[in-house]
């Protein structure tokens, strides 16, 4: 049975994935296609890739599409794979941001055309570009956070640092920016750019040294009216030293400058100085593997602290301090509340003595306002030297008339270089148990997750979004297939219950059959061994009464000798009948009629038997209730002509007329008065037969003149079992 069921789900399964193949193929073809690579640029632009060597799962596709079962199991696999890959990338949490928005382009109208819209990034001085990042503006749509006319056509270039050679001795090197000169590092206009979704695009640079970056977009035309194009934020990233990829020089305050052409600009809204605010709406650069490491949270008991809280960091040696970031922990139990804990109130104070006598002080009296969401607070000291860093924290939040303190990280750093991590902490106004969590500020964790650089965050965000689209598709197929193997199984079950029902209904109905295919030899059986004994014996008795009546001289005596010879006859014409109905499978009537002529030769001894049979008798079955009922009839009939009648001469007949079968039995005995009652002539049981068949019974008789019996019965009657109880006796009327 099991294995029945398996060979119509593996060749069911086999011709639906035989179907869906191509939809399977075309759906990785589409993803591959949905990466942007670079179109005529003179430098290398690349979007990276995580992995790009073929995934183990990716190449077991090609061999295994046959079984749904097989296919669950390969794409949960692959799954797996997947979400192994992701949890080395940043977390991608994006938040659609209600105001500071980015750029946003002013509509083209008709007078705008052949005019080229631009975006210029100015440096005060020369650095290394290593890479540039292009984040959309998020908004809320249908399907979730989604990009906002991210422009479709354009064009980077950078304005690359040159110089001459001066001769002399010694000779040196003159910067000459008269001689500096424009070189396009991306070029999107020949072609639509695929739209990133909620990811940053990333694209990289030569790393020479820049004075100036300028983003162009295509120039209007009369099929561009109306249309427009937006960016949520602009990452230009540094090449260190060392050849890797460091801070976002967008972020260096003054020292950069950005202008826009045709610019819509709405504070609070869309500005082009939001391009380098900091805010993209990707949530805080964490990883997306979580660790067994908690944040800083502390709870004072009523009415404390009475001071502030101070954290003193010793950074072991003189380092030039760019600025100190504090990263705000996340609410317990999952609660959707930012800044949980986080002070309002945030004094820095860098030094390079531990007695702060020479100090450089920053304060922020509204440091939550000043946030703009979830997100750290940075506090810039403009490459101060220090060892030592006290942070003074007041105007503390409270939770269930408790104050509390939450901290994720304290950084100080230079550019993309953390000098903090790991360093010697130490604090006052905390309660005495509280000292143990100070560590968790250095520990590189916030959220239990790892802190990463904007750089990472936005490169790797970047690498993700594949997987992440990868992902996506492959969720909605396994899903798809699930659902569709749950379906199938149902059926399955269904089918295979209707299938075992059916299995056992046929074995029992074979058992039924074998059953009473074993009762019918039983019956044939014994009703043989009845024909054989009881009617060799009832013979007998008969022959040897007839020889006795030959013998006998009292009259009595002789007529008591033919009762018993009768009597012996009709009980071995009964059991031959008995034989021959459990013989026949079918009864018809003329095989019925036929029967019972024959019975009457048997018991009509000395009489002169005539039988006029219709040769139109139908072939119809005759029920089993009927058929008693006929040969009852029957056995009555010739019963009285034989012990009665007196009879020389008997007639039978049987024709159909009017679809009526008429049965009858005539003699031409002594008759009798038929509106008197007769003992023993069974006159009331062959009327009471032929209501219950549904006929009609005639007895026409005459003194001295002989007896007429008719049975008249419908055709239709024949077949069809009464619907009254058989009622009748078999015994003779009294």
């Amino acid at each position: 049975m099991i294995i029945f069921q398996q060979i119509i789900c593996f060749g069911t399964l086999a011709t639906m994935c035989r179907r869906n193949m191509q939809l399977y193929i075309g759906a990785s073809l589409l993803l591959m296609c949905m990466l942007p690579v670079k179109a005529d640029t003179k430098e290398t632009v690349h979007i990276p890739v995580l992995n790009q060597r073929e995934s183990p799962y990716e190449s077991e596709n090609r061999r295994s599409k046959k079984i749904l079962p097989s296919r669950i199991r390969q794409l949960k696999a692959e799954k797996e794979y997947l979400l192994q890959q992701i949890s080395t990338l940043p977390q991608h949490n994006p938040n659609a941001l209600s105001g500071r928005l980015g750029y946003h382009s002013i509509p083209i109208t008709e007078t705008m055309a052949g005019t080229n819209q631009q975006i210029n990034v100015k440096f005060a001085f020369y650095s290394k570009l290593d890479s540039i990042a292009l984040m959309p503006a998020l908004v809320s749509g249908s399907a979730g956070l989604e990009s906002y006319a991210f422009p479709k056509r354009f064009s980077i270039e950078v304005l690359e640092r040159r110089g001459k050679w001066i001769g002399g001795n010694p000779g040196r090197w003159e910067e000459r920016r008269e001689l500096a000169e424009w070189v396009e590092v991306v070029n999107w206009l020949d072609q639509d750019f695929p739209d990133p979704g909620p990811y940053p695009v990333f694209f990289e640079c030569s790393g020479e040294q820049m004075y100036q970056v300028r983003i162009s977009f295509p120039d209007g035309d009369e099929l561009s009216a109306g249309t427009f194009h937006a960016l949520g934020e602009l990452f230009l990233f540094r090449r260190d030293a060392n050849g890797r990829t460091s801070d976002n020089m967008m972020g260096w305050g003054k020292d950069v400058t950005i202008e826009a052409s045709d610019t819509l600009s709405k504070p609070l809204l869309w500005d082009v100085q939001y391009l380098k605010d900091g805010f993209a709406g990707l949530g805080l650069p964490l990883s997306e593997g979580t660790a067994d490491v908690d944040d800083l949270m502390i709870s004072w008991e009523a009415g404390e602290p009475e001071e502030p809280v101070q954290i003193i960091m010793d950074l072991g040696e003189i380092r030039q301090v760019g600025g100190v970031r504090l990263w705000p922990t996340e609410a317990p139990y999952g609660m959707l509340v930012s800044l949980f804990g986080f002070p309002g109130t945030v004094q820095l104070e860098l030094s390079p003595d531990p007695d702060f006598n020479e100090v450089r002080k920053e304060i922020v009296h509204h440091a939550r306002e000043e946030m703009y969401g979830d997100n750290f607070l940075i506090l810039a000291t403009g490459a101060y030297d220090a060892r030592y860093v006290r942070i003074t924290l007041d105007d503390f939040s409270e939770y269930q008339q408790r104050r509390i303190l939450g901290l994720g990280e304290i950084q100080v750093v230079e550019y993309n270089e953390i000098f903090s991590e790991g360093c010697d902490v130490s604090a006052n106004g905390l309660p005495a148990n509280a000292t143990e969590q100070l560590p968790r500020l250095v520990d590189g964790f916030s959220r239990h997750r790892r802190i990463l650089s904007v750089s990472e965050q936005i490169k790797g965000l970047a690498m993700r979004r594949p997987l992440d689209q990868r992902l996506t598709i492959l969720e909605q197929e396994l899903r798809a297939t699930e659902e569709l193997w749950e379906s199938l199984q149902l059926r399955l079950s269904i089918s295979g219950g209707g299938l075992l029902l059916l299995v056992l209904f046929l074995g029992w109905r074979f058992q039924r059959r074998q059953r009473k295919h074993e009762v019918s030899k039983l019956k044939v059986r014994i009703t043989r061994d009845l024909h054989d004994e009881v009617g060799s014996s009832l013979g007998g008795i008969s022959m040897m009464s007839e020889e006795l009546v030959s013998m006998a001289t009292d009259e009595r005596m002789r007529e008591e000798l033919d009762e018993l010879s009768l009597m012996a006859r009709e009980a071995c014409s009964s059991l031959r009948e008995v034989v021959w109905v459990t013989d026949q499978v079918v009864i018809l009537l003329p095989a019925l009629v036929e029967k019972m002529v024959e019975r009457a030769e048997r018991t009509l001894r000395g009489v002169q038997l005539r039988a006029e049979m219709a040769t139109n008798l139908p072939a119809i079955e005759v029920a089993l209730t009927v058929k008693r009922h006929l040969l009852m009839f029957f056995r009555e009939a010739v019963h009285n002509c034989a012990r009665h009648a007196g009879a020389t001469e008997v007639k039978i007949g049987a024709c159909v007329e009017q679809s009526q079968l008429i049965l009858s039995i005539e003699d031409n005995g002594c008759g009798f008065q038929v509106e008197k009652k007769h003992a023993g002539w069974g006159v009331e049981s062959m009327k009471k037969r032929a209501q219950e068949i549904g006929g009609l019974f005639r007895i026409d008789s005459t003194q001295d003149q002989g007896t007429c019996v008719q049975l008249i019965v419908p055709l239709a009657k024949l077949s069809v079992e009464p619907t009254t109880a058989y009622q009748t006796s078999n015994e003779c009327d009294e």
